[in-house]
């Protein structure tokens, strides 16, 4: 299962709450539930899951980048995301940056679409965000993105579909040590 969520900003009361954050991987917050960015959910809200099953919790989440926005991402927003990727982290959820648009960097399109990863802007471009956010460069993947197309294209589709084998791949790694539980477990929500 797929889910997608308010992002992150750098003024407070925008955006997702960050107080969220722990509900929200533990699988206390209900499905369709109207988040607001000024107050977050507790667990006396009638629809509070006190007791979230292995299928309820978030199991990955992706941090969801322009490529062509690193070097504008100020410090009020690392420290935000540094805040998020705690709770991730004692969550033991899994994390990934997805660095997306990159169709609009000229460089990596003229090498070579699916050696993306090889070229210099792209690699500098990882760099930074690895050091920036402190997250391996070994999660942190790059994908094109549909904008206004009306056809399907098969390179960005074998993209998409590399990296997000790449997510599920590091989430079963992580689903692998946890005891198995009876009912059914849903392969992992995103959180972007």
């Amino acid at each position: 299962m797929l889910c997608d969520s308010m992002g992150l900003h750098e003024e407070e009361g925008v955006g997702l709450c960050v107080d969220d954050i722990p509900h929200i991987l533990k699988g206390c917050v209900p499905d369709r539930y109207e988040f607001s960015p000024h107050k977050s959910i507790t667990p006396d809200h009638p629809m509070f899951i006190a007791s979230p099953s292995l299928k309820d919790k978030i199991h990955c989440v992706a941090y969801v980048l322009d490529i062509n926005s690193i070097s504008s991402i100020t410090s009020k927003e690392v420290a935000k995301f540094k805040e998020v990727q705690k709770e991730v982290l004692n969550c033991g959820t899994a994390l990934v940056v997805l660095l997306t648009k990159i169709d609009k960097c000229s460089e990596i399109l003229q090498d070579n679409f699916l050696n993306m990863n090889n070229s210099m802007t792209s690699q500098s471009q990882i760099i930074k965000v690895s050091k920036m956010l402190d997250i391996p460069i070994y999660n942190i993947f790059m994908v094109e993105n549909y904008a206004s197309e009306l056809e399907l294209d098969p390179l960005k589709d074998t993209l998409i579909l590399f990296v997000l084998r790449q997510m599920l791949r590091i989430v079963d790694d992580i689903l692998e040590d946890l005891p198995l539980e009876t009912g059914n477990l849903a392969p992992f929500p995103l959180l972007s």
